[in-house]
């Protein structure tokens, strides 16, 4: 069996540690369906783990960030993903 990464949510939140800031479309760019990514984004902003900042005259460009809290665990768990694929 082939190890395919460390499931959706972990994904999501390993992407946003290795890029940063990003516009929301950059999770379909990415490879991730938008509305899956999106409410992983919005679970994790309840507890403090992502935030939001939308800008624009029309409030129409939505910039998604790790917290503090979020870097933390993402660090975490790209030292896991890293372990499990490097040993």
């Amino acid at each position: 069996m082939t190890y395919k990464g460390l499931g959706f949510d972990a994904e999501i939140l390993l992407f946003l540690y290795r890029n940063g800031r990003v516009v929301r479309r950059a999770f379909k760019e990415g490879g991730f369906s938008y509305e899956g990514a999106k409410n992983a984004l919005e679970r994790f902003e309840e507890v403090g783990i992502t935030k939001y900042e939308a800008v624009g005259d029309y409030r129409d460009t939505v910039y998604w960030s790790l917290t503090e809290k979020g870097m933390k665990a993402a660090e975490m768990l790209a030292a896991v993903d890293d372990f499990i694929r490097n040993g």
